[in-house]
């Protein structure tokens, strides 16, 4: 299989190219769902990527700082490459009140970044944040760049299959993208090791409106679908404690890798 192409197709078909500009996340920090993180996740990455004092990390994706910050905290330098302004300036104003210094900022999409220009990485991080095509290509220059790299990537289907067939009228994609990047770093000669890790939980909703809200969104449903679409998310609804959720747990996947 075309695992590339595969993927490709998966970014086109769930609208995550939306996800790869900064205006999309500027008009919607505001509006991220509670608790989508748990503690437990964190401190597992910060366990296998293991930065130290005299290390330079490069992250790609890196949100507010979830995992930026302590990063920072345990080595030489972190860059951080994001192509949303607004994003940017909250990681900004949490290294100041964090008393983090060592934070470098590049405010543009990776595969957009001048690499010969960045100079070279222990590390590169980059955690459920890759919305770019050609990920093959992606991934070339992630090598390029760094002694290891660390790709944290949804183990899940960013898509339900019974949503798929009302979007698409098939199952259009069937891959996660844990499946499909592990499967690309095999073909490429990465020699990845690979590994799939259960957290409890998932993200929680007040009311079923708000879910369906959010899932709509999150799926970039049509107007002419929801209805469909909402009457399936309420059918497969887990309710408990009064929230609302789609499952009792979601799956990351591990892709990492030495270069060299």
């Amino acid at each position: 299989m075309n695992w590339n192409e595969e993927w490709n197709t998966s970014i086109k078909m769930t609208s995550r190219d939306r996800l790869n500009t900064g205006k999309f996340w500027d008009e919607r920090i505001c509006n991220s769902a509670p608790g989508h993180f748990p503690d437990r996740m964190t401190k597992d990455q910060l366990s296998i990527v293991g930065p130290e004092a005299d290390q330079r990390i490069l992250e790609i994706g890196p949100g507010s700082g979830r995992l930026t910050i302590p990063m920072a905290r345990s080595s030489l330098e972190v860059t951080v490459v994001d192509p949303s302004v607004t994003m940017l300036k909250l990681l900004e104003e949490r290294s100041r009140s964090e008393d983090i210094s060592n934070v470098r900022i590049v405010n543009d999409r990776w595969e957009n970044v001048d690499i010969r220009a960045m100079g070279r990485y222990h590390k590169l991080v980059s955690s459920l944040s890759l919305f770019m095509y050609d990920i093959r290509d992606q991934m070339k220059r992630m090598n390029s760049v760094s002694d290891a790299v660390f790709l944290f990537v949804p183990a899940d289907l960013r898509i339900p299959l019974g949503i798929q067939e009302i979007l698409f009228g098939s199952a259009a994609i069937t891959h996660t993208d844990f499946e499909i990047l592990s499967n690309l770093a095999k073909d490429m000669g990465l020699e990845p090791h690979t590994q799939v890790l259960e957290y409890p939980g998932s993200v929680k909703f007040d009311s079923l409106s708000a879910a369906s809200d959010y899932y709509c969104e999150f799926y970039n449903v049509p107007e002419s679908k929801k209805e469909a679409v909402m009457e399936n998310l309420s059918s497969a609804m887990i309710v408990n404690d009064g929230k609302f959720a789609t499952s009792i747990s979601r799956h990351v996947g591990i892709i990492c890798w030495q270069n060299g």
